[in-house]
């Protein structure tokens, strides 16, 4: 019974202080969409298989064009179905035509951070060494029920080995660049003391935990909110041009 009321009394804490930040509950839209974005770097890149079926004639094309850099239509597509699993969402059931072009411009605009990212990775010099490129497609490959099964989805994508290592390798530079560009997210103890003050912990929680956890909770949105500030900058200073319009 009492395992049973920690974890009780642990995801109602955690549910309070991912509501309290400096005395205010509600976020816009817009900054919503900008912390989902900042969070896919803030702390380690999420190195997901954006893979599909072979490329069809709707997806030809360029969807934006980042610095003279594109994004084809074909890559929109295939981070397109991702970023509907991370969103825990399926096409089908998706009706309503303007929530399925608000999570696409979503989608888009996930992109487009990440192409700012890598060419500001390439400007500043930041290089990914050949372990950490190993260590993220070996965790990429853990998923796959055997390594023929993860061999058979990097073809039916058009990826041989050297080209996924590239795509791995420009992921994590982005992640690394955000890292760099981002303030540092600090969280003192008043911080803490009045979180806790307007959302009291649950009863039976240790003071300690509470305040370890509540910390824990405000460095995550504080960085998600530096990265969040840092992509802002790299598009107010990019030439960004949406050839698809949602």
């Amino acid at each position: 019974m009492k395992e049973g009321a920690d974890v009780t009394a642990q995801r109602t804490l955690d549910r309070r202080a991912a509501n309290a930040r400096e005395g205010t509950g509600r976020q816009s839209g817009a900054r919503r969409r900008g912390r989902s974005r900042a969070a896919l770097f803030a702390l380690c890149v999420v190195v997901a298989l954006s893979l599909g079926p072979p490329v069809m004639a709707q997806e030809v094309g360029a969807a934006a064009r980042v610095n003279g850099a594109e994004i084809s239509v074909f890559r929109l597509e295939r981070h397109f179905e991702d970023y509907l699993k991370q969103q825990a969402r399926n096409v089908a059931a998706i009706r309503n035509p303007e929530v399925f072009k608000r999570l696409k411009r979503e989608a888009l605009d996930q992109l487009i951070d990440k192409e700012l990212l890598w060419q500001e990775a390439q400007r500043r010099g930041v290089t990914v060494d050949e372990a950490a490129v190993r260590e993220a497609r070996e965790s990429v490959a853990s998923g796959f029920s055997s390594p023929e099964a993860f061999q058979r989805r990097l073809q039916e994508a058009g990826f041989d080995d050297s080209a996924y290592d590239a795509y791995l390798r420009r992921e994590l530079a982005a992640s690394r660049t955000l890292q760099l560009l981002a303030e540092p997210a600090t969280v003192s103890d008043e911080d803490v003391k009045r979180t806790l003050d307007a959302e009291p912990a649950p009863a039976g929680m240790a003071g300690e935990v509470a305040r370890a956890r509540v910390r824990e909770h405000l460095l995550a949105l504080r960085r998600a909110e530096a990265g969040r500030d840092a992509l802002q900058r790299l598009r107010a200073e990019a030439d960004v041009q949406l050839l698809q319009h949602f």
